[in-house]
């Protein structure tokens, strides 16, 4: 059943559910799908309506002060039904063996689950973004020789749409109710303090209603996740989960690096004019590097234009036949050779304490602190950019694919490097941890300290990987709804 609750006068919120959940994104609806198959009773909140609004999206209006993060608080997110993968664009990838290791570089403690246990819902996880199994794979027709590198296994999802997807299978259920128009603005404690009793729920014209469930999830992602929590701080100070003051700690992104330009040999590898790269996980241990994928894109044959283009055609045409004219040409301008690509990153980030979401003093419509956020790099985070840089143009020119020039700013650790694109890949904040000194939640995505309130989605990676993390967040979520099926018995 779907609910709009700007438009009920009373609500049955004596109701008792087996769950409150708050998020219809991937990571909520997931969680919410595989209660309601196992016969729980779900109460699923979404701020928004079924379409996108400036009222509702007005609500993840926030500061940045660190990195140059664009207006990705505001607008790398959206708030309404299906969440963000509204505008997801569909790369699905999965973590490897060596991201869930504990990496002692990094100065936190890694993931507190295996590989293997995540892993076991890989292929639900497939059948909710639409691809299979044996969508990862290369492409046959390229053989890679590389030793420090291996080509990126990847799918592509529609990509999916997790509203349009499951909107008629929610709305039919008999086991979800799916509130919408429904912020989540607070959260009760019972007197203990380690129990929630009841989230607080209002609409448009900031009507309060209380539901009361068994146990509790956000998922709201990684930004409001945080946000909710410290905002959650009528019965304890620093807000809920933050005993430790790890909440909103460890915000994480993947690094768009420039990392410079390429001329590629004309060989077979170069069919589809793309090659992406991961770091060999041998590389990754013995350099002390985050992951990566390194994305090789050459450009069409340059042209040239006007009046004399014949003449200035075949003068580039005499300069790109010797290296020494076109090094020559590339220091005076901005100069193209047939072949020439550039090369761009998703690049795992480290988790930093100084990364982080905290609250500011101006408040939104329900008297809600707004976000701030301040994107921290750190050393090590210089120090995979820089490695993965020259290690890639050494075995480009080892393997004969290209020739790399790489920018000054990769080659020489003095310069500063200009530019920390981002991919809207937001994870970090709740991180995942069995000791709560150095996370918000356990193994089993459970707050610290607390007996019935979980989190879902990413939020809770402790470490960011080399893949885009979508296909993650399903399969912890996968996890985490069994796991509340199981222990709800």
């Amino acid at each position: 059943m779907i609910i709009n609750l700007n438009e009920v006068d009373i609500i049955s919120v004596n109701k008792q559910y087996d769950v409150c959940l708050c998020g219809t994104g991937p990571a909520g609806v997931t969680v919410a799908r595989i209660l309601a198959k196992q016969g729980k009773n779900v109460a699923v909140f979404e701020g928004g309506g079924l379409e996108y609004t400036d009222l509702s999206q007005d609500l993840y209006l926030g500061e940045s002060v660190g990195l140059n993060y664009w207006d990705s608080v505001h607008l790398a997110r959206l708030r309404y039904f299906g969440g963000t993968s509204n505008h997801w664009g569909g790369r699905c990838a999965f973590l490897d063996n060596v991201d869930f290791e504990h990496r002692k570089y990094y100065g936190l403690p890694g993931w507190p689950v295996t590989k293997e246990e995540v892993f076991k819902f890989f292929d639900p996880a497939c059948s909710v973004l639409d691809i299979s199994r044996e969508s990862f794979q290369t492409p046959q027709l390229i053989k890679w020789e590389g030793k420090n590198f291996r080509l990126s296994e990847k799918a592509a999802s529609p990509p999916t749409r997790i509203g349009n997807k499951y909107y008629a299978e929610l709305k039919a259920s008999s086991n979800i109710d799916v509130y919408i128009n429904a912020n989540l603005t607070n959260i009760n404690l019972n007197k203990d303090l380690d129990t929630v009793t009841s989230f607080e729920i209002r609409n448009y014209n900031n009507k309060r209603y209380l539901f009361l469930a068994r146990c509790y999830v956000i998922a709201l992602g990684a930004i409001e996740n945080a946000r909710l929590l410290l905002n959650c701080d009528k019965q304890i100070p620093n807000g809920i989960g933050n005993q430790n003051g790890m909440v909103g700690r460890c915000f994480m992104e993947h690094f768009n690096i420039e990392f410079g330009r390429f001329v590629s040999n004309d060989l077979p590898i170069w069919q589809r004019d793309i090659i992406e790269l991961n770091p060999s996980e041998d590389m990754i241990r013995e350099w002390q590097t985050g992951n990566a994928v390194l994305h090789f894109e050459r450009s069409y044959n340059p042209e040239s234009y006007g009046r004399l283009k014949e003449f200035k055609q075949a003068i580039r045409d005499q300069v790109c036949k010797s290296d020494t004219l076109t090094n020559l040409s590339r220091n005076l301008v901005d100069f193209d050779c047939p072949g020439d690509g550039v090369i761009t990153s998703m690049i795992e980030q480290s988790p930093n304490l100084k990364s982080r979401v905290y609250l500011g003093s101006e408040k939104d419509i329900f008297g809600m602190r707004r976000v701030i956020l301040d994107w921290q790099v750190n050393d090590a985070d210089y120090r995979t950019i820089r490695t993965l840089g020259v290690e890639v143009a050494k075995e480009m020119a080892r393997s004969g694919v290209a020739r790399v020039q790489l920018k000054d700013y990769i080659l020489d650790d003095t310069k500063d490097i200009i530019e920390f694109g981002q991919h809207a890949h937001q994870m970090g904040t709740t991180r995942m941890s069995e000791d709560p000194r150095f996370g918000v939640v356990n193994k089993n995505l459970k707050i610290h300290g607390f007996k019935n309130i979980y989190v879902a989605g990413s939020s809770v990676f402790p470490t960011g990987g080399g893949a885009n993390p979508t296909l993650s967040i399903v399969m912890l979520s996968e996890r985490l709804g069994n796991h509340l099926a199981n222990n709800l018995n």
